[in-house]
């Protein structure tokens, strides 16, 4: 009995061990097939996974929400998996970490927004406006990876990493340009930016390491010292000697050898593909025109225009963003933060058709549909902020093309909760010869929409009712729903009197009646 006991603990133990260990290297590896899409395997896809792509040439954008994601080219070669599209690595509440390895990515390039960081691996960067863009609190990581034709092959915001190895940069405008604040981190080791003059001729330039390299402290100080030693009481006896040889040598060597390593490294051709390039060639921007550092979950190949700018942000006082460059239709922002949160970038998009972000454009006709962004993870759309305004414009001789008055213009934003817009009144502040200026007071910033009212239309043709859209309001602070519903005259209610007096008649009758 003893032993038949001892038997099934032994059996039980074994047991527990198989499914204890069952769960260890739980990490799943996933195939996608050509044809298929890369993001239904991100989506289903759990923290740790690989996801294998075969060969062939995928066109869609992914968005990447999983911790420690591995999404890799099956071959390995760039040359044989393509990605039409853009890469967003952003954080879903928890921290999430991304290494993309073997792919050529081309048109839009990769973005990390919040507290993520995505490493891309021996991969091709082709035509984007930004190869790698690190947005507020992210990272981006490049190791032997090639940058293309790119308006910036790297670049970085307010608090982010900026780190590349073994990296070229060809014909791009900027190779790199990380943030410039005191807690961003840049880190750059053997990487080369490469330019193709008018000639057809591809120059190497090397970027400077950096950090410094330690290098230069084991200089060869221990080699020195031997030297004098041995070489000294030899030399005294041959005096005819040392007079006649530093009249001819030395004079010459030493001339010719500087001039000639200079040329070498600023001319050293590069077999790789490419045509004349644009731009110059410093490593750090500044915020501007049609670029930024800052962070956009809009699809990016529906952006005609961003500008960005930085201002530092305390506890309780009004800031003002203003956009300077003069390329969307926002002038300025101003808001007072809940909390001190430092200095953050603020992003404005003018975009060519409505946002990706939004299901549907407002009712009646739209000027121009347009995102802010402010700082990070819903900062700019939460009850962090208060006494939101934004000022833009409107050009004149849209609103004389379809024959509208200015004082029917409102903004629009979309509630993305409710999946509806928002219809907000614009106060004419400003005029010159070419546009109106309007600023309206907004709950948050989003996706917005600039257009005429929803009673203009019916207004200018004399019409009393006004018929309301399912839209809602922004009234005094307050976002108030407004339903199918008309204004119209107002209707008689009934007088309570009568009802009172016919009561009043009635009980004396039922007295009276009761006393005969």
């Amino acid at each position: 009995m003893c032993e038949l006991k001892n038997r099934f603990i032994a059996l039980l133990l074994a047991v527990f061990i198989l499914v204890a260990s069952s769960g260890i290297g739980s990490a799943a590896e996933t195939i996608v097939h050509s044809g298929e899409s890369i993001q239904a395997a991100v989506n289903n896809a759990s923290e740790g996974d690989t996801i294998l792509v075969e060969l062939g040439t995928y066109s869609e954008d992914i968005q990447v929400e999983t911790p420690n994601l591995i999404l890799k080219s099956k071959s390995g070669n760039p040359d044989y998996t393509i990605l039409n599209g853009e890469i967003r690595i952003i954080d879903a509440a928890i921290p999430v970490s991304t290494e993309i390895n073997g792919f050529t990515i081309q048109g839009f390039g990769i973005i990390s927004i919040g507290f993520a960081g995505c490493t891309a691996k021996n991969c091709k960067i082709m035509n984007c406006s930004m190869g790698m863009n690190a947005a507020m609190d992210s990272s981006v990581v490049a190791e032997n990876c090639q940058f293309i034709k790119c308006g910036t092959g790297m670049a970085g915001g307010h608090l982010t990493c900026v780190r590349a190895e073994n990296c070229h940069f060809i014909d791009c405008g900027v190779a790199m340009s990380p943030g410039t604040g005191p807690d961003d981190y840049y880190y750059s080791k053997n990487n080369v930016e490469i330019r193709t003059d008018d000639s057809g001729k591809q120059v190497a330039i090397p970027i400077p390491d950096y950090p410094a390299e330690p290098e230069p402290t084991p200089t060869p100080t221990p080699v020195e010292t031997p030297e004098p030693t041995p070489v000294e009481p030899s030399e005294p006896t041959p005096v005819p000697t040392p007079a006649e040889t530093p009249a001819s040598t030395p004079t010459e060597t030493p001339v010719e050898t500087p001039v000639e390593p200079e040329p070498s490294p600023v001319e050293t051709p590069v077999d790789s593909g490419g045509s004349s390039s644009s731009g110059g060639s410093s490593h750090r921007s500044s915020s501007g025109g049609s670029g930024g550092t800052g962070g956009s979950p809009e699809n990016q190949r529906n952006v005609a225009h961003k500008d960005t700018t930085k201002v530092f942000v305390p506890n309780g006082k009004t800031v003002t963003f203003n956009f300077t460059n003069d390329v969307t239709v926002v002038e300025c922002i101003t808001f007072e933060s809940e909390k001190t949160v430092g200095k953050i970038t603020a992003i404005a998009e003018d975009l060519k058709n409505k946002s990706t972000l939004v299901s549907k454009l407002p009712e009646g006709e739209v000027y121009k549909s347009f995102n802010i962004w402010v700082g990070n993870a819903g900062y700019g759309d939460s009850n962090s902020i208060s006494n939101a305004t934004i000022t833009f414009k409107v050009e004149k001789s849209w609103l004389n093309e379809m024959n509208l008055d200015p004082v029917f213009i409102v903004l629009y934003k979309y509630d993305d909760k409710n999946k509806t817009w928002i219809e907000i009144p614009a106060i004419i502040n400003n005029e010159d010869d070419q546009f109106f200026y309007f600023t309206a007071e907004v709950p948050g910033f989003s996706s917005f929409a600039i257009g005429n009212s929803n009673n203009s239309l019916l207004a200018s043709k004399g019409n009393s009712q006004l018929a309301s859209e399912p839209t809602g309001k922004f009234v005094n602070g307050e976002v108030r729903s407004a339903g199918n519903s008309t204004v119209t005259g107002g209707t008689e209610k009934e007088s309570p009197g009568f009802g009172i007096i016919s009561g009043v008649v009635g009980l004396l009758g039922m007295i009276i009646y009761k006393r005969i």
